[in-house]
């Protein structure tokens, strides 16, 4: 008896254990799984068949040929009954360049009539476009192969039918996309064809497009997988606090500096190129003026990436922007010549006018005076100011110029100018 009870308790023991192990495999992340997964796509003679049989029931052979005829042939067919059409006949309406736009140039030479092959005509964009649907469709009926192949075999077979209808709603959807850009492109690149003194704006309203129908797309694409497969956009966020708050203050960093960039760029302040000066002490030519960056290439050639959440609401000199400029200088004479000095400055400024056309004289100050008397010597003040940028070469040329005017005048007047001194013992 005594033996009895012990093999009926071993017999028990072993088969909680069993039970155990069971459910621990069952309840395991990938031990013991892996190989089940692939044991799906190893296939009998049996699967093959049967895959063939029903692939060869959706497969339709004209369904094909004019798929790929249309993808492949139709533009070259179309290229011959527009050539056809259109021998002998000098002048046809063209498609203007969408790449004038991304040039950043404004300068185009050809006129909207013009001498033009069929890949420049309206006809060519169409056969293209119809071409391209019809290469989609070959990919969206691939994917409806794979489906029912992946059905055939048990593969989850209950959740391929989505799938498909996922993928050509995806598919479609970018193409549309990709197409509604290059429409915009080629407007936007004819409206800058007229109007070439737009041409950063151009830029900006571009950008800016291009942004909405980024974002218009990921929210259908998010809109469809919920549709499909019943998976929102919330129920893959929310999976914590702690991970919604991090991506609820991402998104808000993220939205600002967006928000940012579109203000910097709508309000007409600085655009590429321009050399400005930020309130910060940020100095430099602007290189490329995004939605959450900007980068400057400073004085020194180093470019310096800035968030646009730092740059926003500061005060800006855009000194590209500014159309005069100012010289202002000092020289010291002796107090022996201090009787000569006005005569001299009034020489100083006929050599200033003769050898700098820019100079402003109605408007703008042109003074050139005596300012203060120091210990040792008297101090003259030369005020300027000319219709030139405050930058660039023609600036430093200009600036180079006054200073030896004045100092024709100075030497034509006969005077000296006053000998340095040490400071300390002014």
């Amino acid at each position: 008896n005594a033996s009895n009870n012990m093999g009926k308790y071993q017999a028990v023991k072993d088969s909680a254990l069993a039970g155990k192990v069971s459910s621990a495999v069952a309840s395991s992340a990938l031990a013991g799984k892996i190989t089940s997964i692939f044991q799906v796509f190893v296939l009998s003679r049996d699967d093959i068949h049967q895959i063939v049989t029903n692939v060869s029931e959706v497969i339709h052979a004209v369904d094909l040929v004019v798929l790929f005829t249309i993808g492949w042939m139709f533009v070259p067919a179309m290229g011959v009954v527009y050539t056809v059409l259109n021998e002998g006949k000098g002048k046809i309406k063209r498609v203007a360049s969408r790449t004038e736009l991304k040039k950043n140039t404004s300068a185009v030479d050809e006129q909207d009539e013009i001498d033009c092959s069929y890949e420049s005509s309206y006809i060519y964009q169409f056969a293209v476009h119809v071409s391209q649907m019809a290469k989609l469709a070959l990919l969206v009926y691939l994917c409806d192969i794979v489906v029912v192949a992946l059905a055939t075999i048990g593969y989850k077979a209950e959740e391929w039918g989505n799938v498909s209808n996922l993928f050509a709603k995806v598919l479609y959807t970018s193409w549309i996309a990709a197409r509604i850009q290059s429409f915009k492109t080629h407007f936007l690149s004819r409206f800058m064809r007229k109007c070439p003194e737009e041409c950063d704006k151009v830029l900006m309203v571009n950008r800016i497009l291009d942004l909405t129908v980024l974002a218009l797309l990921v929210v259908k694409i998010m809109g469809y997988f919920a549709m499909e497969t019943g998976v929102a956009l919330g129920s893959i966020a929310a999976f914590g606090t702690t991970s919604t708050l991090m991506i609820s203050f991402a998104s808000q960093e993220l939205a600002k500096g967006v928000a940012n960039g579109i203000e910097m760029a709508a309000s007409d302040r600085f655009f590429e190129g321009d050399n400005v000066h930020f309130g910060d002490g940020t100095q430099g030519y602007i290189v490329k003026l995004g939605f959450l960056r900007t980068k400057v290439r400073k004085y020194d050639g180093a470019v310096l990436d800035v968030p646009n959440t730092q740059l926003g609401g500061q005060r800006l000199i855009n000194v590209s922007k500014t159309k005069t400029c100012q010289v202002l200088t000092k020289i010291r004479f002796s107090y022996d010549d201090i009787q000569k000095i006005p005569d001299a400055l009034e020489i100083c400024k006929d050599e200033i006018k003769k050898a700098c056309p820019k100079l402003i004289i109605d408007g703008k100050p042109f003074r050139a005076m005596i300012s203060s008397f120091e210990t040792q010597f008297v101090e003259v003040t030369f005020n300027t100011n000319f219709s030139l940028p405050p930058t660039g070469e023609g600036f430093w040329a200009n600036r180079q110029e006054v200073f030896l005017a004045i100092d024709r005048g100075v030497k034509k007047a006969g005077l000296n100018y006053a000998r340095p001194f040490d400071p300390a013992q002014k």
